[in-house]
């Protein structure tokens, strides 16, 4: 009976050291789908019924003339940053595969603050030498929660069971064109940007008429008020309050918006109704 406690001890052992290691940080197991088709990465992650479940969706940019391998892998390697061909590097690295990775979109240097902004701007594009492409957020979030050894598959195509999101852009009104905006690092200076509005004056006056609904009350508004992103292009926003269009009175208005990194901001004015 000893022998046979030995033996299963020995096995034991061997299954926890070299077995599943799927398992990430979180103490999760995760899955990735990478659709060529649609430049989206799908996370799975493992339930407690154990089936794997859609849970996290990321736009990304794979490689151009077929350059991703389709097929089922299993992650390797990690890097926190990894030289790449064309002598630029890659933040947050993970091997799938051979030469293909998961990493950020590529820098000039070895340093945050020289993103290539033209290549970041295509994001959801197919066009990498055959790695797949991630904002700084999402390749770091892979390579602190996936461990070595999760299944990877690449597919042609297919229908992504979760939304793909949008990458904001940076344009040239972007403040910090060679930073990704999504970066955590301390230096990174779009941690001081967020949602804005801009406006002449966010306090209107208007004439009380019959001619007046809430529709051309809204429309006035609104009138020369732009929301911006946090990387300074222009979104769309909701307004707030309570006027009556034929009430005198001092009515506040409030305009917000939330940006494609979830940054929330708001803006407070007010209308004035008063009589001819």
């Amino acid at each position: 009976m000893k022998g046979y406690k030995v033996i299963f001890l020995v096995v034991l052992f061997l299954f926890i050291s070299f077995g599943d290691k799927s398992v990430g940080a979180s103490g999760r197991k995760y899955r990735i789908t990478v659709n060529k088709a649609t430049n989206c990465v799908t996370i799975y992650r493992q339930e407690g019924s154990g089936e794997f479940l859609p849970f996290k969706a990321m736009i990304c940019s794979v490689g151009a003339n077929d350059g991703t391998p389709a097929g089922s892998f299993y992650t390797k390697e990690k890097y926190r940053w990894r030289p790449l061909f064309g002598d630029v590097y890659g933040q947050y690295a993970t091997r799938i595969e051979g030469d293909i990775l998961f990493h950020s979109v590529y820098y000039k240097e070895e340093s945050p603050s020289s993103l290539k902004a033209e290549e970041y701007n295509k994001l959801g594009q197919s066009v990498s030498m055959g790695c797949v492409r991630l904002t700084v957020a999402d390749a770091k979030w892979i390579y602190e929660n996936c461990s070595e050894g999760t299944r990877v598959d690449i597919v042609e195509n297919g229908v992504d069971p979760l939304p793909r999101p949008e990458a904001m852009k940076l344009y040239k009104n972007a403040k910090y064109p060679n930073w990704d905006p999504t970066d955590d690092d301390k230096e990174n200076p779009w941690k001081k940007e967020g949602v804005s509005f801009e406006c002449k004056s966010f306090e209107k006056t208007i004439v009380i008429s019959e001619g007046f609904n809430i529709d051309k009350i809204e429309g006035l508004i609104r009138y020369g008020v732009v929301a911006y992103d946090t990387t300074g292009n222009p979104i769309e926003y909701e307004i707030g309050h309570n006027i009556i269009p034929n009430k005198v009175g001092r009515y506040e208005i409030r305009y917000f918006a939330t940006d494609k990194m979830g940054s929330f901001g708001d803006m407070g004015g007010y209308l004035n109704i008063v009589e001819e």
